[in-house]
């Protein structure tokens, strides 16, 4: 959770924000990013998105299925990690992307630059030779 001050009367407002990432095999692993995701927490989620992105690792997932705000600055984490994920030659895919995510996807056409599935599993399943 992260705080920073309301421009209307100097008060704290708080975000809810978090991530967490997880291995789920070799090479493979899913970035869960949950609540807000906006200039109070853009920092956090680029933090964990970039230590995801990085060899060893050849699939990063970024699960967003609990993520339920996302302003122009969490777009800016999501092209971020698709342009280090293609600098490191590491497959990257958007997972659960609901309408906090997909609504800002679909606006600015950023959608059809990342491949989207509805779950870890199917993300997973499709990797899979």
């Amino acid at each position: 959770m992260t705080s920073q001050p309301d421009s209307h009367d100097g008060e704290m407002i708080r975000t809810t924000f978090g991530a967490v990432t997880e291995e789920l095999e070799s090479g493979v692993l899913v970035v869960r990013l949950s609540g807000e995701i906006d200039i109070a927490t853009t920092e956090f989620a680029a933090e964990a998105i970039r230590a995801a992105i990085a060899p060893p690792a050849r699939l990063v997932l970024i699960d967003v299925s609990a993520v339920t705000f996302c302003s122009s600055a969490g777009l800016g984490n999501l092209v971020e990690a698709r342009q280090l994920a293609g600098q490191h030659g590491i497959d990257l895919a958007l997972v659960g992307v609901g309408r906090p995510v997909d609504r800002p996807l679909t606006i600015t056409g950023l959608g059809r630059e990342f491949q989207i599935f509805a779950s870890v599993q199917d993300a997973v399943r499709q990797d899979r030779p």
